[in-house]
C-alpha cells in the first residue's frame, strides 16, 4: 500500500501540471446570450453609483456646513466622511472599468 502512495504521489505533481498547461481563456463576450443587456445593467449599476455619491457630497456638505456653524464638531465630521465618500465612490465608478482592464492586460503579459 505504501508503495501505491508513493507511487501516486510521484505521478500527480506531473498529471496536474499537464492539466494547467492545458487550459487557456480569452474573454469575450461574442455569442453571449444577454450581453447587450448585462452591459446596460453595468452601466446603470454605475450611474446609480455616481448618483448616489452626488447625493452623499450634496448632503454631506450641507450637514457640514450647519453643523460647523452650529459648533457641533461630531455633525461636521460626518458630513466631512460624508462628502469624501461621495468623491470617492465617483473615482471608483470611474476608475473601475480601466483597472479592471489595465490588470486583465498586466496579467495577459
Amino acid at each position: 500500500m505504501l508503495a501505491e502512495i508513493v507511487r501516486v504521489s510521484e505521478v500527480a505533481p506531473q498529471a496536474a501540471w499537464w492539466v494547467m498547461a492545458q487550459v487557456s481563456a480569452d474573454p469575450s463576450s461574442e455569442g453571449l446570450p444577454g450581453a447587450g443587456f448585462l452591459q446596460r445593467l453595468l452601466d446603470w449599476t454605475g450611474m446609480l453609483g455616481l448618483f448616489l455619491g452626488l447625493g452623499s457630497v450634496l448632503l454631506g456638505g450641507g450637514l457640514w456646513a450647519i453643523a460647523q456653524h452650529g459648533g457641533n464638531q461630531y455633525g461636521a465630521s460626518a458630513g466631512r466622511k460624508a462628502v469624501l465618500g461621495g468623491a470617492l465612490a465617483a473615482v471608483l465608478v470611474g476608475l473601475g472599468p480601466e483597472l479592471v482592464n489595465g490588470l486583465y492586460q498586466a496579467a495577459r503579459g
